[in-house]
């Protein structure tokens, strides 16, 4: 299964009447054991619910694009990952979607079965051509605005969840708690001499590129590394080094980051405002008050992404309780109102 999802062979279909029958879906889980209960079924006209707590069910009357499924097997077709996307928008929050997003056009996927809690993928389940083709296939459907929104900011070819994350807290505007970066790139091959083996010709491919926007700026480009468990080891360390020093001789500054160095907020924005000089970009000009709403944005960012892990989708429960600590401002125990972006739960 997993191979033809990657293979991307996109079909056509219509969306089915009547929710299957008992018989269909004992005939259907009987042939495909993994797939997970509930299963989501959607159907265009309302009818039984079918048998309780082993089917979730849609109606839509919404006619699908050419290349909105994806066959799995004789009578089983999944959604293509482009509609996916738009099914799963109007139940999640912004910061949800940008990540789901992240997945879709990523190298990986989330499995929390497995040890490190992905896989890597050969290729992407899509990428930004084909999920903007597809928005403009289907038309103003509920959720196509929200994609259309998140793709605007979500990265591609990401190798992992906290990579993805890295991407979002550099990239997304100050409002959302990000920095506002230019991310060229993630996992692009750039062109480097092999140090070492008399300057063979080589390529790295660091997780995050960030380009120079000034000729005159002392890098040709920033690049930041999330080192996981992987690289806890002397080869992976070696590696590290070599990989450092080879984009340095290409002027380009590396900056490597561990999960204890993501976490401190501290250490994070000195290393930002270092790129932002390697980059030529002037420092913000902030009052002190505007400055400390921007750090407590970018502490919330940073939470908030580690409560989104890509199986438990609640951030809109997040965004009630958000909405009532709006509601219970006088409580002195809620956070200020102007601290919670309610743009990223999709309130405004």
């Amino acid at each position: 299964m997993r191979r033809r999802l990657e293979g991307g062979g996109r079909e056509s279909a219509e969306i089915p009447e009547e929710v299957p029958t008992g018989e269909e879906i004992a005939s259907l889980v009987a042939r495909f054991p993994q797939l997970t209960k509930p299963i989501n079924v959607t159907v265009s006209r309302k009818g039984p619910r079918g048998p309780q707590g082993l089917l979730k069910v849609h109606v839509s009357r919404i006619p699908l694009p050419e290349g909105s499924v994806i066959r799995l097997g004789d009578g089983l077709c999944c959604a293509s990952p482009e509609h996916v996307a738009v099914q799963m928008a109007p139940q999640l929050t912004f910061l949800e979607l940008v990540f789901l997003l992240g997945e879709l056009m990523g190298g990986y996927a989330i499995a929390p079965s497995l040890e490190g809690g992905m896989f890597s993928r050969r290729q992407p389940l899509t990428n930004r051509e084909r999920m903007a083709a597809h928005l403009e296939a289907l038309g103003p459907v509920p959720g196509s605005a929200q994609v259309r929104a998140a793709l605007a900011v979500a990265c591609e070819r990401s190798a992992s969840p906290y990579e993805t994350r890295l991407s979002m807290r550099l990239g997304l505007k100050p409002a959302l708690g990000g920095e506002h970066l230019n991310v060229l790139s993630m996992n692009e091959p750039i062109a480097v001499v092999r140090l070492g083996m008399a300057l063979a010709p080589g390529v790295r491919k660091p997780d995050v590129l960030l380009g120079a926007t000034r000729p005159d700026a002392p890098f040709s480009g920033v690049s930041f590394d999330y080192n996981g468990n992987i690289h806890g080891t002397l080869e992976g360390y070696e590696r590290d080094v070599r990989r450092h020093n080879e984009m340095l001789a290409v002027n380009f500054k590396n900056y490597v980051l561990t999960k204890q160095l993501y976490d401190d907020l501290a250490y994070m924005d000195d290393i930002v405002a270092r790129a932002r000089a390697d980059l030529g970009l002037e420092r913000p000009h902030l009052t002190k008050s505007e400055a400390g709403r921007r750090r407590s944005l970018r502490q919330w960012l940073h939470d908030e992404l580690e409560l989104i892990d890509g199986v438990n989708w609640n951030g809109r429960a997040r965004a009630a309780q958000a909405r009532r600590a709006s509601d219970e401002a006088d409580d002195p125990k809620a956070p200020p109102v102007d601290l919670v972006p309610l743009e990223a739960y999709g309130l405004e």
